[in-house]
């Protein structure tokens, strides 16, 4: 029973506070309430952070602009223009505690790890993506670090904090543009992720890099 009470403190589960002891009966599950913004919309040029209420022009223009490359039949174009993020993307996802060591997100990929980093939990799935897809994965950008397969794929991770009776998962959005010192596009990186944004990566940023980034909270909770 101790352990049970210490998994569930681990993952943010917070029960009541009263002395009489409560019952935890499996399964149970964590469904998807609200998503809510956790910062605003920041913008980088070089290290320097532009504030948008006078850059509204430049940071609207970099969340809107559109990207082709020439490829050798032709051009291949990236749609990476900012939408915000929609609760209806998360509304069938849940969380399923089948066990005092055994959990599900939405049905489909079982969390293999949990590790507690400061004061987030990191839940790692076994559901993986090729790094060659999504070679962000592989920079300082996150604030919580993203482990590397030996064949070449990473393990989808959840981020958790304490939230009394539920669950908050981070999720960061991100757009990353880099430049080399002749003004040729190096990377274009977009998306989004559960992650934190990692402050020292600002110090990385060359002069012509640009960088947009916005945080979100997912909420989870027992009915």
């Amino acid at each position: 029973m101790k352990r049970i009470f210490a998994l569930l403190s681990i993952l943010g589960i917070l029960h009541s506070c009263s002395k009489e002891k409560e019952v935890v009966e499996y399964p149970y599950q964590m469904t998807f309430d609200a998503i809510e913004p956790a910062s605003e919309m920041r913008f980088f040029i070089g290290g320097t952070e532009l504030d948008p209420n006078y850059n509204q022009q430049t940071v609207q223009g970099f969340l809107d602009r559109l990207y082709s490359e020439k490829t050798n039949t032709g051009y291949t174009s990236y749609w990476s223009r900012f939408v915000e993020q929609d609760p209806e993307w998360f509304a069938d996802s849940y969380f399923t505690f089948e066990g005092k060591d055994i959990i599900k997100y939405s049905g489909l990929s079982e969390i293999g790890d949990i590790s507690r980093i400061g004061d987030a939990t990191v839940l790692k799935s076994s559901a993986t993506n090729k790094v060659s897809d999504d070679p962000i994965v592989k920079s300082d950008l996150f604030k919580y670090g993203i482990d590397i397969n030996s064949n070449g794929t990473y393990n989808i991770q959840f981020i958790v904090h304490n939230r009394e009776r539920a669950l908050e998962v981070s999720r960061l959005y991100y757009k990353l543009v880099r430049y080399d010192e002749s003004g040729n596009r190096t990377q274009l990186s977009f998306g989004t992720i559960s992650n934190e944004f990692n402050e020292s990566f600002i110090k990385t940023l060359t002069e012509r890099d640009t960088l947009a980034i916005k945080e979100y909270r997912l909420i989870y909770s027992s009915k």
